[in-house]
C-alpha cells in the first residue's frame, strides 16, 4: 500500500514539474531575430534612394536634348536663312555697306544632310573713310582675345577684291570652309568677352584693325552653338 501510495506521489510531482515548465516556457517573451527587420528597412530605402537617383539622372538626360534643341531654334528665329540651289544657309542679317572696317561673319550651310561652317573674313572700305587705307590686299589676320594672339595665315589667290562701279568703295574677302584652326580661333573669340582682329598684308605691311563688338562675339558663339547642335545630331 505505501509502495503504491509513494509511485502515485512520484507521478504527482512529476506532473507538477511539467505543468510548471510548460507555464514558463510559454509564459516567456520570444527572444527577438537578429534584426534583419531593420536591416531590410534601411535597404528599401537606399534601394529607393538609388531609383530617385537613377530616374532623376534620366529625367536630365531625357530634358537635355529638348534643351538644346530650344536653344538651336532660339537662335535660328534670330538668323537670316537663305535657300540657293538646295543649299541652306544660316547667317545674320548684314548690311550690304557696313562701316569702313575689317569684320568675321561666319555663318553655316547644310544640304539638308551635312553641315559646314564657312569662314568668312571681310574688308569693307569707302571714299570718306578718314583712315584711307583703300586696297590692303591682306593675306592675313591676327587675332587678339584673352591675352593671346591668333595668328591666320591665306592664300591670297583665294580672296575676293571687288570695288563699284564708280570708285565709291571698295571690299576683299575670303570665305570658304573653315580650317581646324579658323574654328579653333572662332571658339577662342566666342568664350572671350572682348578683343580685335588685325587684317594686313604680310609684305606691304598695309594693315586694318577692328575691335570685336558684344554683339559680333555673342553671333559667333551662337554660330558655333549651332554648328555643334547639328554636327552632333549628324554623329
Amino acid at each position: 500500500m505505501k509502495k503504491i501510495l509513494l509511485i502515485a506521489v512520484a507521478v504527482y510531482a512529476v506532473i507538477i514539474i511539467a505543468g510548471v515548465t510548460t507555464y514558463w516556457m510559454f509564459s516567456e517573451p520570444p527572444t527577438p531575430p537578429p534584426a534583419r527587420a531593420a536591416a531590410t528597412s534601411n535597404m528599401s530605402s537606399h534601394s529607393s534612394d538609388v531609383t530617385d537617383t537613377r530616374s532623376g539622372e534620366a529625367a536630365k538626360s531625357s530634358t537635355a536634348p529638348a534643351q538644346d534643341k530650344q536653344t538651336a531654334d532660339s537662335i535660328i528665329s534670330g538668323m537670316k536663312v537663305e535657300n540657293r540651289s538646295g543649299i541652306t544657309l544660316y547667317t545674320y542679317d548684314y548690311p550690304k555697306k557696313p562701316a569702313p572696317g575689317v569684320y568675321l561673319r561666319p555663318f553655316l550651310v547644310t544640304d539638308g544632310a551635312a553641315w559646314a561652317l564657312k569662314f568668312d573674313l571681310y574688308y569693307y572700305y569707302n571714299i570718306s573713310d578718314p583712315q584711307k587705307t583703300a586696297w590692303i590686299h591682306g593675306d592675313a589676320l591676327n587675332v587678339n582675345v584673352g591675352g593671346k594672339t591668333y595668328n591666320l595665315q591665306f592664300q591670297a589667290h583665294d580672296r575676293r577684291d571687288k570695288m563699284s562701279p564708280d570708285a565709291e568703295n571698295l571690299a576683299e574677302s575670303y570665305v570658304h570652309d573653315a580650317t581646324g584652326d579658323e574654328l579653333s580661333v572662332l571658339r577662342a573669340i566666342a568664350q572671350a568677352g572682348s578683343g580685335n582682329i588685325i587684317y594686313y598684308q604680310q609684305e606691304g605691311g598695309v594693315q586694318r584693325s577692328h575691335e570685336l563688338t558684344s554683339e559680333e562675339i555673342m553671333r559667333i558663339r551662337n554660330v558655333l552653338t549651332l554648328y555643334d547642335y547639328e554636327t552632333k545630331e549628324d554623329t
